[in-house]
């Protein structure tokens, strides 16, 4: 990683030198521009894009960027600052086109250093150790990834647990699973442990040389932005209340506003032509409108393109006997879907015409799932929350698989959402949007 971001810093501010040497004969001696190059993964480290071991146990550049954002502004000032010194003031005033053209080829750089790296090494070896249905979630999500790999997932060995409770494995079971598996790290399940068994766990942990990671089961609705102190010895977690300030909710429709309108006048050519697809396809209308509970629970009339037949609505009810999942319509090879609305559904472009629910403000573009008025019936209590934030055209849980995820999850990756936002936060979930489309991920 660190050859791959010096090179990548190196290339363009060479170019640079190159360019100001020929036009203004204002060059710098090589060994100066070497040591500016150096600089550079230097701050980088001073800002932890290095680790031996990854904080993270899913490690991403969207994740990276706002770090690598601010250490390329702090690279690019004291780069500015070495050339000054060195007399290379012509190539010290062309620092922001280093910086622009960094911020861009950085982490594709990285993204791509991590497949390499991906390739040659193989993927993170994960064990899941202990039981509990935040665990069984993350080990969901990480089977998508191509740079993880959930081996195993093992009982809690009985020296850890609490009293009463009877398991097979042992601690050295579990040290032999590590070297014959080549475990990277360790994914544990708080549910089950006894007073004294986190930090057991975590010296084992040190002594098997193996990352370890806590899924603390009875936080699995609060996310990242929650704060850890220390008070006394004693670890305390602070949980802010989801509120989204003026300027952030003036940004968010600003996004909104913009994106939806772009949107709208990019993909106009291709929403003609699916619509005169339906229309020829099978009778009926060529949207299919729907009543969904919005910001506040206030309902409004959500579009799509129709990919049903016209009564399709009236059969929920008898299909609901082949559902595999209790709460919604769960059912391979849906009878009610036309043939042009299977392809609509698995690219995800019946969803285009939701650009205008967003533009006039119904929706957004990222936020909670947009819910029926029967599938809204069954959220209750802490849940509720979710209806703080308008309901987005994606999210959380079109990222994470859309159908495929069990209603209660969805809950609360909605829930975990509204007390997260960001607008990084937004633009990154965009960003994830067309690769889990492209791939069809959950797509029924």
């Amino acid at each position: 990683m660190i050859l791959g971001d010096t090179a990548t810093v190196a290339v363009p501010l060479f170019l640079l030198q190159a360019l100001t040497t020929f036009l203004d004969g204002d060059g710098v001696p090589r060994l100066a521009a070497i040591g500016a190059v150096l600089i550079w993964p230097v701050v980088l480290h001073l800002y932890g894009l290095y680790p031996r071991y990854p904080r993270h146990v899913a490690t991403s550049t969207l994740n990276e960027y706002p770090r690598i954002f601010h250490a390329a502004l702090l690279s690019t000032l004291a780069t500015w600052g070495w050339l000054i010194l060195w007399g290379g003031h012509q190539l010290a005033a062309s620092m922001f086109s280093l910086l622009a053209a960094v911020l861009v080829l950085l982490p594709l750089c990285r993204a791509g250093m991590r497949r390499a790296i991906t390739g040659l090494v193989g993927p993170e070896r994960l064990l899941l150790v202990g039981s509990g249905s935040a665990t069984a979630s993350v080990a969901r999500t990480l089977d998508q990834r191509a740079d993880i790999q959930v081996v195993e997932h093992v009982a809690l060995p009985q020296q850890w647990h609490r009293e009463g409770l009877e398991r097979e494995t042992s601690a050295h079971q579990l040290d032999q699973l590590v070297v014959t598996e080549h475990i990277d790290r360790v994914l544990l399940s708080t549910r089950e442990l006894g007073d004294q068994a986190v930090g057991d766990f975590l010296h084992w942990s040190r002594r098997a040389d193996v990352s370890l990671t806590v899924v603390p089961e009875h936080f699995d609705v609060v996310g990242v932005g929650a704060s850890i102190d220390q008070v006394q010895g004693a670890t305390v977690v602070s949980l802010q209340p989801p509120a989204l300030s003026r300027t952030s909710r003036l940004l968010k429709r600003s996004l909104d506003v913009v994106g939806a309108a772009t949107g709208i006048v990019v993909l106009l050519p291709v929403m003609v032509l699916i619509a005169v697809a339906v229309r020829l396809d099978s009778r009926g209308p060529v949207f299919f409108r729907q009543e969904r509970i919005g910001k506040g629970g206030r309902r409004f009339r959500l579009a799509k393109f129709r990919t049903m037949v016209p009564d399709a609505d009236a059969m929920v009810d008898r299909l609901m006997e082949q559902s595999s999942d209790p709460h919604w319509l769960q059912i391979e090879n849906d009878p009610r879907v036309t043939r042009v609305g299977r392809v609509l559904r698995s690219t995800s472009l019946d969803e285009l015409p939701q650009l205008y629910n967003v533009l006039v403000g119904h929706m957004s573009l990222v936020g909670p799932r947009p819910l029926s008025v029967r599938d809204d019936a069954r959220v209750g209590g802490w849940g509720r929350g979710r209806l703080d934030i308008t309901p987005g055209l994606t999210g959380l849980w079109q990222v994470v698989g859309r159908k495929t995820v069990p209603f209660e999850e969805m809950v609360k990756l909605d829930y975990v959402y509204v007390n997260n936002w960001s607008l990084w936060g937004d633009i990154k979930l965009l960003m994830q949007t067309l690769p889990a489309v492209i791939e069809g991920r959950g797509a029924r």
